[in-house]
């Protein structure tokens, strides 16, 4: 028993007359096994096809010779058609034609060639598609022959619900199916009960079928079903009914292969008409190649004519407009070449515009150090009148002021460089965000503001992150709520987003209940300069802030959000993804330890800049350390070979031999004094230097009395 493909040449739409001949005197033909004149019309249906580009009829043409193959079982004839039958059915989008040619290679693959586990993919891909088919009925050949190929495989549970859909299709659409269909699917359900051991039930269906077959001698599956009962009664030792069974099963098989015997004479006939029809189309084929070479030839002549009248015309136009390209071409390279020189112009601008920042801001740093070094100093004294006070306040935080200035001129001409690079050390986030929030306290005194700060405790000891660059972006963030928040609150949070073993990703979110931002400001406050309204705060910096946070979070792989109501407050927010250090950040270091007496400690401060000097000195005083101070590197080399130092602050930037060489000299004979470097310059630009020639640490002007303290007392208790 082959393949099922009932009901598969029943859906033919008129095209025209001629088409529906031709269909139908080649399905009347198959019916009569007269194969050559079926595959004739077959033929002359797919070639009229083509002339009225009709995919319908040309895949239905093919789904023919298909029905034909079958007979002769030609299996790659039926594969290649079949294939063929597909290709135009899906051009067709006839979804019906789609279904029937899969279903006909599952029977190509599955019972022709072999190939089961292929035809049964094939089998599935049919079903699928006439499953999208209003009419249901079309789903009943893939579904009873995935059914029957597990029952071939002994695979009953799974061959059960395809039986079952088979049989219920074949209930709801009668009319579609005949006689034949209902009884094959009850011989096939009998086979699965023998399979389940319900005899009973087994013996039932098969009765059924061999009741509706018997009368219209359908030998095929009678003498499968008599075997079936054979096999039934075997199994329950029913040895008399098995006998019987076997006679019939004997007598049906007798009579199929007498009706195959009779087949294969008539296809041993087909063969040889077959073989004669395909010479006849051989015959054809070359005939019709040989008219097609010479009109090729006709063709490539006609065409190699009008080729070199063209190229002859195209000759003279060369000609003609080789004096114009030329000119054009040398007005090209003219400009290309200015472009190049206005290119290397505006390269060398920029690079001039980057170090005159740099130098410039520098040079600006110096004196300006000196103003709130000294300002800072006045104002630890205890006996200054309030009025003095209060002028020296306004002095620092003017000073203060110009170099935030300052700082965020020269932050801004480096990322526009290119010369900002991430630097990414162990870091405890909850020790950097309270510090951070911590150094907003006198503003927010001031304004009278709340500062709170949110952490969850599930946040790692210890994050792979560029503290310095997370730094900037918060006292910016921190600073902007600070500016336009009065009476109010601002929130620091750290949320979690997700966290592994290795890797987390955390949000910063940076809220306040200040004025807001107005709606149409909010898509300009991260540009360069630009302000929120001056309605709102006189005193507004220079918009350069917001700018910053923007560029630094892109270099983070992050983005700056905004979330904003006017009168209500603001909350930006950015998400960063972060490595997680297993191993335990090292511990802070108590900066009141005891057992350091410092006046007993000796600090060589190495600093030219008399100004400097003296506030240097001043704040390691109050601090309690005794210092010797020098003017310059080669003062310094001489001073640590002559005498002990517990430490040396060594400025980097000084006459005679600067910070730098004098740190080289002095590790040649010293590898233990620790240095730590002094410098108005960014320290990303030259920390990697420091380091790499001996300095232990560097800090920046000006000098802060708690940092300056933190980082001595660091080094002296190592």
């Amino acid at each position: 028993m082959g393949f099922v493909s009932y009901g598969q040449n029943n859906d033919v739409i008129e095209v025209s007359d001629s088409l529906e001949v031709f269909l139908s005197k080649s399905k009347k033909f198959r019916t009569a096994f007269k194969i050559k004149e079926s595959l004739d019309y077959a033929i002359k249906t797919i070639d009229l096809a083509h002339q009225l580009n009709s995919d319908e009829y040309i895949c239905k043409g093919h789904y023919l010779m298909v029905s034909n193959y079958e007979v002769i079982e030609d299996y790659k004839n039926m594969e290649f058609h079949s294939q063929e039958a597909l290709k135009y059915a899906r051009k067709a989008k006839d979804t019906v034609m789609i279904s029937y040619s899969l279903n006909a290679l599952g029977g190509v693959y599955s019972d022709g060639l072999g190939e089961v586990e292929r035809g049964m993919d094939y089998f599935n891909q049919s079903l699928e598609v006439a499953e999208k088919v209003k009419d249901k009925s079309k789903e009943f050949p893939p579904v009873l022959n995935i059914g029957w190929i597990y029952i071939k495989e002994k695979e009953f549970d799974q061959a059960f619900p395809y039986l079952k859909k088979a049989e219920k299709l074949t209930e709801d659409h009668a009319g579609s199916f005949g006689i034949v269909a209902t009884s094959h699917v009850k011989y096939l359900l009998g086979r699965y009960y023998i399979g389940k051991e319900q005899y009973e039930r087994s013996h039932q269906l098969l009765n059924e079928a061999i009741t509706n077959l018997e009368g219209i001698n359908v030998f095929s599956i009678l003498n499968e079903a008599y075997k079936a009962k054979a096999e039934a009664f075997e199994k329950v030792g029913n040895a008399d009914s098995a006998l019987y069974s076997i006679n019939k099963h004997l007598f049906y098989r007798d009579k199929l292969l007498d009706e195959e015997k009779l087949q294969q004479i008539e296809v041993a006939k087909l063969n040889f008409n077959i073989s004669e029809f395909k010479r006849e189309l051989e015959a054809n084929r070359r005939e019709k190649e040989y008219l097609a070479k010479i009109d090729k030839r006709n063709i490539v002549i006609t065409i190699t004519s009008i080729s070199l009248i063209l190229l002859l015309a195209g000759i003279l136009f060369v000609f003609y407009g080789y004096s114009s390209k030329k000119k054009l071409n040398k007005v090209l390279e003219e400009r290309n070449e200015e472009l190049i020189k206005a290119k290397a112009e505006a390269e060398k601008l920029t690079n001039t515009k980057s170090q005159f920042i740099s130098t410039v801001s520098h040079e600006l740093r110096t004196p300006l150090y000196g103003v709130v070094g000294i300002t800072t100093l006045l104002l630890e004294e205890n006996d200054i009148p309030a009025k003095h006070k209060k002028l020296l306040n306004s002095l620092k935080f003017s000073g203060d002021y110009l170099l935030d200035l300052i700082n965020k001129v020269l932050k801004i001409s480096k990322i526009e460089s290119n010369n900002e690079k991430l630097t990414r050390t162990p870091t405890n986030l909850l020790q950097l965000s309270k510090n951070l929030l911590y150094s907003f306290e006198y503003q927010a005194k001031n304004k009278n503001n709340e500062l709170i700060l949110q952490i969850p405790d599930e946040l790692p000891d210890v994050l792979s992150v560029d503290s310095l660059k997370v730094s900037e972006v918060l006292i910016n963030l921190i600073g902007n709520s600070t500016k336009f928040t009065e009476n109010g609150k601002i929130w620091l949070r750290i949320k979690i987003i997700s966290l592994d073993k290795d890797m987390i990703t955390i949000r910063y979110e940076i809220e306040d209940n200040g004025v807001g931002i107005p709606e149409d400001k909010k898509e300009f406050v991260f540009e360069k300069f630009s302000h929120v309204g001056r309605e709102f705060n006189k005193a507004e910096g220079t918009g350069l802030g917001l700018s910053i946070v923007k560029n630094l979070l892109e270099m983070m792989d992050s983005e700056i959000h905004l979330d904003s109501k006017e009168g209500r407050g603001t909350r930006f927010y950015f998400d960063l993804e972060l490595e997680v250090i297993n191993e335990k950040e090292e511990q802070d270091i108590d900066t009141n330890a005891d057992g350091i007496n410092a006046m007993y400690r000796r600090i060589l401060v190495a600093e030219d800049n008399k100004i400097n000097q003296i506030v240097t000195k001043n704040l390691l005083n109050i601090i309690g350390y005794d210092c010797t101070i020098v003017e310059n590197g080669f003062n310094a080399v001489q001073m640590v070979q002559k005498e002990d130092f517990d430490l040396i602050l060594m400025d980097l930037n000084m006459p005679y031999l600067n910070g730098t060489e004098a740190t080289r000299r002095i590790r040649e004979f010293d590898q233990t004094t620790p240095i730590i470097a002094l410098t108005a310059s960014e320290l990303s630009e030259i920390e990697e230097e420091c380091m790499a020639i001996g300095m232990n640490d560097i800090i920046n002007k000006p000098l802060n009395k708690n940092d300056l303290k933190n980082i001595i007392t660091k080094h002296l208790l190592r």
